[in-house]
């Protein structure tokens, strides 16, 4: 396995899972078929720039440094930084996601919504510091939603 593959499985298993210390992470790497030492893990854990962070149980846990994560988030993963509020799903609505935007925002963010939702979006309304985001199915709406609070989340 080349190293950045290492990297790239190194950076999902710590996302994915709690990870108390580099004994657990080691065995993770050997659960997905990757035998390496403890020492190239170390350095690869400094490299990715991960971190010992609270866990959900309390527990500190190896996670990305806010830096490292940010790093590693997408422009519009980026741009939620900029999102005031979401709508929640709303009965006969189900297809429609209302955002509010910090104002100036909303011409950058549609932009990128276009641009990584091309085929989901049936259209988009926006003014200064909102956006009306029309999808083709009620399941589209549904899962771009919960991507975007997941997005806004990480940023709050």
């Amino acid at each position: 396995m080349k190293k950045h593959e290492r990297l790239d499985l190194l950076r999902k298993i710590v996302l994915e899972n709690e990870i108390e210390t580099q004994h657990d992470l080691v065995a993770k790497l050997e659960a997905h078929g990757l035998k390496s030492t403890q020492a190239t893990i170390s350095r690869d854990i400094n490299s990715l720039g991960i971190i010992k962070v609270p866990g959900k149980s309390g527990k500190y846990v190896y996670g990305l440094s806010k830096e490292s994560a940010r790093k590693l988030m997408t422009p519009l993963q980026q741009a939620c930084e900029n999102i005031r509020d979401l709508s929640d799903p709303i009965k006969g609505l189900e297809r429609m996601i209302a955002i509010s935007v910090v104002p100036g925002n909303t011409r950058y963010l549609k932009r990128l919504l276009i641009k990584d939702y091309q085929e989901e979006i049936f259209s988009i309304i926006a003014d200064d510091d909102s956006i009306l985001l029309i999808m083709k199915s009620a399941k589209q709406a549904k899962e771009l939603g919960q991507n975007l609070r997941n997005w806004v989340q990480q940023h709050h």
